[in-house]
């Protein structure tokens, strides 16, 4: 009867399919087993009882998404979306705002009492219709600002200044003395709500809203928040985060956030607990050629915030509101109004022979000082080059000027030098019949199917009607991108099939008149999909994922980068995607495949030519029964592990290292119903936080270190678990989210309370014999971990042991960190023992804690069985980490 000592030295295999349960000539299948829950395969080569799940917070708000948020200053910082609510986990506890007393007057902008306009110019700050109406022109900023009161108990507290912008930019300061701003530094706001943390010191505290674009920005409020959590509108609703349509890209403080339903948004961290949303707003594009059927004409050429755009027969539509139109207009008609000093004006750009070069000038208006007529060439970029006067006026008037140089391209401008302004206003002109521009205008309104309001972006250069424009490519009638990524230095943004990536390092700009390399880009990925780019990834390549394929979009060669030029799109798989985003893990990508239940890998090629698909549940492929993937997250640290929410609230772990020949999947389980994920970077370990339900409510639970789940006065193995420092005769511990719950109690080393003997929550409380003072207490829910091994095809005396009948009957463990008490062996789950109860012919102390287990063969079975097979349990909250095992098998055959 054949014997043979059969050793499995590593234990990091993962589960493995039934189909695959005989595939014992493949390397990887050696180290795996038939069952891996609640134990992670490690790198290194063992497997260990997953760390249990800290609570954090209570998240009770409905379908959440958990945001990712990179930040390297020792805070874990989570924006956590929930319908149309954002909120933000700054470490353990959501960001808050204390009771203060201290509030802005009028700050909802019912009337104007309180606030001072402190405009400079023809510039207004005004409020009307609810809002306060900030009015800029080419030359003025407006300003509107207040004095706001601070008592003696509100200064050295964090107040939170709550900003409504309905139409951005407004420029935002808040100082201890007027015109300072050492509270908020000026930053510039787009529409939508802002949250910005500040700390007074002083009585008194002086606040400014500003606008120095020549158009009309309008805030809806500007208070002090209220005391509680902080919560930030968002358009996303609660069925938008169960269809997974959010996908975002950090870039610095930014997540540019894509949903293909809504106009895109920035959330932005501004400090740990100063967040906004706001618009994603581009104002130079990316465009698309009109038709050329329909003329456009504006009612003026700057904004004076009453602008209007007319179409000569039925186009608008309600939709089309945030829409941008380019118009390209012939002649140019520069006005502009001079108030003070030094002020520069727009230019008009002149060109061609004799004639050609000759425009017409008018200064008008009450007032007294110079006003000044200059000239510049091109520089060679179309940009003017250095000015110089052409001549002064002290007094109005009006003549033509024709430029001598045929042929030469220059610029013309008025100018008030420096103290050349005493009094009145200067209003100046230049017309010029020649040449033409472009003026860009955004839909602010919609007034019927001729006429909408706009906005000036840049100013216009007549009032003629023109049949040449272009509209942008995105707005609710046009659609918006559902999908970002940051990829060689630009924004991308996919939208339907096409792909629109910036200006490098300018990530709001579309700017077609940038040309060679640093040109935008507006190129389709030719997909055959008919729900277009479900995400985008930047890997050694930018991959795009639609429902039909992954397609590779390359330059001329691996190592140059995309231009609008070098734009060669192939299918580097044809998988297709489900609408879920994909992860990044070094160069390769990770995505679910469009059936919800696939997961597959996106890696460079054996020759490094390219990208190709392979499928990581190809040894499982019922890893998830059945059951659609609903969110995912990489964990780099200790190990790289991808977590997989699916929905049924399980998860599962897919320990994921490649070059090492791992790629191994365990499942995950706890007492309630997994939601979603995320896995935050940090020193020594990442932070993997989870969303939770369980105990009829939803929880934000951290995955705990693996370095506090090895014994020891803090041992981390529970679910929902919170720690404590007892003082002093402390007898009480409140836990009211595990009220009614049975739990365990470990208490500076020792498991008070284990899976044989469970604490039953009553009161929201556990109560324990009085604490000396300083014990490390960890209560929580329990959770085992179970392991069983692939078929056994050793020691045969004829071929493979295969269909023979054998037993294993003796056992050998190589342990780390383990306790023993928590520990079951034996050939099924229904049949385990504790492994022993001696070593070295002594009796092992409850709760004793081997650093090391090395110890002589025990008996395990003496079952006989064609299919014998090794099981292991390791219960919570004892710790088991198993790096490698030795079998006695004994074949009948």
């Amino acid at each position: 009867m054949p014997r043979v000592s059969a050793p499995v030295y590593s234990l990091n295999g993962g589960e493995v399919g039934d189909e695959a349960l005989s595939r014992l000539d493949l390397e990887r299948l050696q180290f795996a087993g038939s069952l891996y829950q609640n134990l992670l395969p490690r790198v290194i080569g063992s497997m260990t009882l997953r760390p249990g799940l800290e609570y954090i917070t209570d998240i009770d708000f409905g379908d959440v998404q958990l945001l990712e948020y990179s930040y390297s200053g020792g805070s874990s910082l989570i924006p956590i979306l929930s319908d149309e609510e954002m909120r933000v986990v700054k470490d353990d506890a959501l960001v808050t705002r204390a009771a203060v007393s201290t509030t802005i007057q009028n700050g909802d902008f019912n009337s104007f009492t309180g606030w001072t306009d402190a405009s400079t110019g023809l510039a207004t700050a005004t409020v009307g219709s609810g809002d306060l109406r900030l009015k800029g022109t080419p030359q003025d900023e407006a300003k509107a600002t207040q004095t706001i009161a601070v008592a003696l108990a509100d200064r050295n507290v964090e107040h939170g200044l709550r900003v409504n912008v309905q139409r951005g930019p407004v420029m935002v300061r808040l100082g201890s003395s007027s015109g300072a701003s050492d509270l908020i530094e000026a930053i510039d706001l787009q529409d939508g709500v802002h949250s910005i943390a500040f700390t007074p010191t002083t009585a008194n505290i002086y606040i400014a809203l500003s606008n120095t674009r020549a158009r009309e920005s309008l805030v809806e409020s500007c208070q002090i928040d209220s005391a509680g959590v902080v919560v930030i509108p968002t358009p996303w609703t609660s069925d938008d985060l169960a269809d997974n349509i959010i996908r975002y890209k950090q870039n610095k403080d930014v997540l540019y956030v894509a949903s293909g339903i809504y106009q895109q948004r920035e959330i932005q961290r501004r400090g740990d607990t100063s967040w906004g949303v706001q618009r994603y707003k581009s104002d130079d594009g990316p465009f698309i050629t009109s038709d050329g059927t329909i003329s456009l004409t504006s009612s003026d050429l700057v904004d004076d915030g009453t602008v209007t755009l007319t179409a000569n027969k039925s186009y608008f539509d309600s939709g089309m509101v945030n829409r941008l139109f380019r118009i390209f207009q012939s002649g140019q008609t520069v006005e502009e109004d001079f108030t003070t000093d030094p002020q520069e004006g727009a230019h008009i750009r002149v060109s061609g022979v004799d004639s050609a070069r000759t425009f017409t000038w008018a200064v008008t208006g009450t007032w007294v000082g110079t006003v000044t007529l200059q000239v510049a060439t091109d520089d060679g970029t179309g940009s003017p080059g250095s000015w110089t006067d052409v001549l002064a006026r002290t007094s109005n008037g009006t003549s033509t000027h024709t430029d001598p140089d045929d042929n030469v391209v220059k610029f013309f401008r008025w100018v008030v030098k420096s103290g050349d302004h005493t009094s009145g206003t200067m209003e100046t002109s230049l017309i010029y019949d020649g040449g033409s521009q472009a003026g860009i205008a955004r839909v602010i309104s919609y007034t019927s199917p001729t006429v909408v309001g706009i906005e000036i972006l840049t100013r216009f250069y007549s009032l003629d009607a023109s049949f040449e424009w272009d509209y942008s490519a995105w707005s609710d009638f046009d659609g918006w991108p559902a999908s970002v990524d940051v990829f060689g230095g630009r924004l991308y943004w996919g939208q339907s099939d096409m792909v629109y990536g910036s200006v490098p390092d300018a990530f709001k700009s579309f700017d077609d008149e940038v040309e060679g390399a640093s040109a935008p880009i507006a190129r389709s990925i030719n997909a055959s999909s008919q729900r277009g780019i479900l995400w985008m990834l930047g890997l050694q390549r930018l991959i795009a994922g639609t429902d039909a394929s992954e397609v590779s979009i390359k330059a001329s060669s691996f190592d140059e980068p995309l231009t609008a030029d070098s734009w060669f799109p192939v299918d580097a798989s044809t998988r297709g995607c489900a609408n879920i985003r994909a992860v990044k893990a070094d160069k390769d990508g990770i995505f679910v495949q469009a059936s919800g239940t696939g997961a597959f890998r996106m890696a460079p090629d054996q020759q490094g030519f390219d990208y190709t698909s392979s499928d990581l549940m190809a040894m499982h492929e019922e890893i998830c029964d059945g059951s659609a993937i609903v969110d995912l997250a990489v964990q780099r640290r200790p190990d790289t592990v991808v977590w997989f929410i699916l929905a049924n609230g399980e998860a599962r772990a897919l320990t994921y290292e490649p070059a090492e020949n791992v790629i191994a999947w365990s499942r995950v389980t706890t007492d309630g119903l997994f939601k979603r994920v995320a896995a935050i970077r940090g020193a020594g370990q990442d932070s993997v936080y989870f969303a939770v339900t369980r105990n009829g409510a939803q929880r934000l639970e951290r995955l705990a270190k693996l370095s506090e789940c090895r014994g020891g006065a803090t041992n981390c193995l529970a679910d929902g678990f919170k720690r404590f420092t007892a003082t002093p005769g402390q007898t009480t511990f409140s836990v009211p989210h595990l009220n009614g719950k049975q739990v365990t109690v470990w208490v500076n080393g020792v498991a008070v309370r284990d899976q044989s003997n469970l604490y039953t929550v009553a009161s929201n409380q556990v109560v324990l014999s009085a604490m000396t003072g300083g014990e490390k207490v960890i209560i929580g829910l329990p959770y085992t971990g179970k392991w069983q091994s692939t078929k056994l095809a050793y020691g045969a005396a004829n071929g493979s042991a295969l269909f023979h009948k054998k037993r294993v009957s003796q056992l050998g463990l190589g342990l780390t960190k383990t306790m023993l008490d928590g520990l079951g062996v034996g050939n099924s789950f229904t049949n385990l023992k504790r492994l022993t109860m001696t070593k070295g012919d002594k009796p092992i102390p409850a709760g004793y804690l081997f650093d090391d287990f090395d110890a002589d063969m025990m008996s395990v079975s003496s079952d006989w069985d064609t299919d014998s097979r090794i099981c292991l349990e390791a219960r919570a909250p004892y710790p088991f980490t198993a790096s490698s095992l030795v079998m006695d098998v004994k074949t009948n055959g």
